[in-house]
């Protein structure tokens, strides 16, 4: 009976040990963010700098509004990288960088969130049409990005203007660490852009 017994005990502690060995033997999932520096980018002038703007939330497929980093082969498959995660989705993070890139600027008078209760005159619409790295047969990858925008009147509903920004990297590293990386670049390039035609379109 005490055999058994010290035979359970060892078993159970042996069973401990090495689940709490093996918890650390699994490597924890990398957490990414966009690295974007937000620039500075004042107009001269601006038709609606008496106008508030509320910048509404990106819009995706659904498949972007988890945070996990998904990338795709030559072949049309699509995975997701089991180490390296989003520490946000990418159309949350897409959103709050875009309503600090307008705020930035001096075209309106200011910049509210989605839920702001505070009243606007106008409404920063953003679809995002595509998001996605493909890895090639030779370890490196394309990245691609675009994003619809349009500048709408609140109370008539007008369109004012819109456009659709689209961009693409190539010989990014096939890896979650290429892909980030890339990504914020062509974000970089993204938030410019969109400043860059918010002026002149109220300008008009």
């Amino acid at each position: 009976m005490i055999n058994v017994k010290k035979s359970i005990q060892i078993l159970l502690l042996s069973l401990i040990v090495g689940g709490c060995s093996l918890q650390t033997t699994v490597p924890a999932s990398s957490k990414y963010m966009l690295n974007v520096e937000i620039e500075n980018s004042s107009v001269s002038a601006s038709n609606f700098n008496e106008k508030v703007i509320r910048v509404g939330q990106v819009e995706s497929s659904p498949i972007l509004n988890t945070r996990s980093i998904y990338y795709r082969v030559d072949g049309g498959r699509s995975y997701s990288y089991t180490k390296a995660r989003w520490m946000e989705d990418v159309p949350k993070q897409l959103t709050n960088l875009l309503m600090l890139s307008v705020t930035k600027t001096n075209i309106f008078k200011d910049v509210i969130p989605f839920r702001s209760l505070a009243k606007n005159d106008l409404i920063l619409e953003s679809s995002l049409y595509t998001f996605t790295q493909t890895i090639h047969e030779d370890g490196t990858s394309t990245l691609k990005l675009a994003v619809k925008i349009r500048l709408v009147e609140q109370y008539s509903r007008k369109i004012i203007a819109s456009k659709l920004f689209e961009y693409q990297q190539d010989d990014v590293s096939g890896d979650a660490e290429g892909a980030t990386t890339g990504y914020s670049v062509l974000t970089t390039k993204l938030l410019h852009d969109v400043n860059q035609w918010l002026s002149s379109s109220c300008q008009q």
